[in-house]
């Protein structure tokens, strides 16, 4: 049963997945009509399934931190699986860096609650965030989460409001130094805008719409069912489940301004939504539910064998 199995933290979890991530990448490599096996861009190929496994340890890392999720690997399966839903998340090196550099942000953000060392957490995030917009303009947009965080924190003061600017324009001097030193310009400033673009055609593909279509369904049902149970959720835990959810509209909200609509910007959204459908997941966790509620119990199986196998499936679009 996947549910017995992923609702435990076990390493061969871990190993599985790593796996599973390295066949997405590899299945989104030989995708492409003309694979460079050069030296470099072998090297290339291999520091970026790297970075997509580690992407998936930092996740991990972030809600085991945060307390996110209860103790199980629901997440970083369902994270896992969306990444090899669509392997063209593989295919843009840019939107995978924006990615990591955006949880690196986000793994600050969630944890301004504690309100120890916030300063220090909200300069990185925002230092994170401006960095992630290097490669992905509209990342700029998660610092609306950062400042929803940081009204949420308790003993706020001004001084930390205006933190975000210190980390914004520490990164722009520091970039601007680096393009005058190699390219002796600084008319990467003007360019980094990205233009907003609402050309959907690429989704005409199958291999596209479908995956995404799904992702699209799951955060529907997922998302309503986290509404519903706002009113349940304990006083200390509610702000950071609020949010997460902010933070998943947030991420749409970066997708949808892409200056080009190839499906790899999905990848943006997948770490909310994979919180969001693992909190769902993991309420039947205990002892006893089985025999309380058979149906629900078989409905979130069949539901975790779906999103292993549809990967699988779409192989074949």
């Amino acid at each position: 049963m996947l549910t017995s199995f992923f609702g435990k933290s076990n390493p061969i979890n871990y190993l599985i997945l790593s796996v599973f991530i390295v066949f997405g990448y590899l299945l989104g490599l030989f995708s492409e009509s003309k694979i460079d096996l050069s030296s470099t861009s072998l090297f290339r190929h291999f520091l970026f399934i790297a970075l997509s496994v580690f992407s998936m340890l930092l996740f991990d890392f972030i809600i085991r931190k945060n307390h996110l999720t209860k103790t199980n690997t629901f997440a970083i399966l369902f994270f896992s699986c969306f990444m090899v839903m669509l392997p063209v998340v593989f295919l843009n090196h840019e939107i995978l860096l924006a990615n990591l550099f955006n949880l690196l942000a986000l793994r600050r953000i969630m944890s301004l609650r504690s309100d120890t060392n916030s300063e220090k957490k909200i300069l990185d995030s925002s230092f994170w965030i401006t960095v992630a917009s290097l490669y992905y303009f509209w990342s700029l947009l998660f610092m609306v989460p950062l400042y929803i965080g940081l009204i949420q924190k308790p003993n706020i003061n001004y001084k930390q409001m205006l933190i975000p600017f210190v980390g914004f324009f520490a990164v722009v001097v520091l970039n601007t130094t680096y393009q005058l030193l190699i390219n002796d310009s600084f008319a990467w400033f003007f360019s980094w805008r990205d233009d907003i673009s609402l050309d959907f055609s690429n989704y005409n593909s199958a291999s596209i719409l479908v995956p995404v279509t799904v992702l699209l369904a799951f955060y529907i049902w997922a998302g309503i069912s986290r509404i519903v149970k706002i009113a349940s959720i304990p006083s200390k835990s509610k702000p950071n489940y609020l949010l997460l959810f902010y933070v998943s509209l947030v991420s749409i909200g970066v997708a949808l301004l892409g200056p080009e609509k190839t499906g790899a910007e999905v990848l943006f959204i997948m770490a909310p939504l994979a919180i969001i459908a693992a909190n769902y997941i993991e309420n039947f966790g205990a002892k006893g539910f089985v025999k309380e509620d058979v149906i629900e119990y078989r409905f979130k199986e069949t539901l975790l064998w779906m999103v292993v196998l549809l990967p699988f499936v779409f192989m074949f679009l």
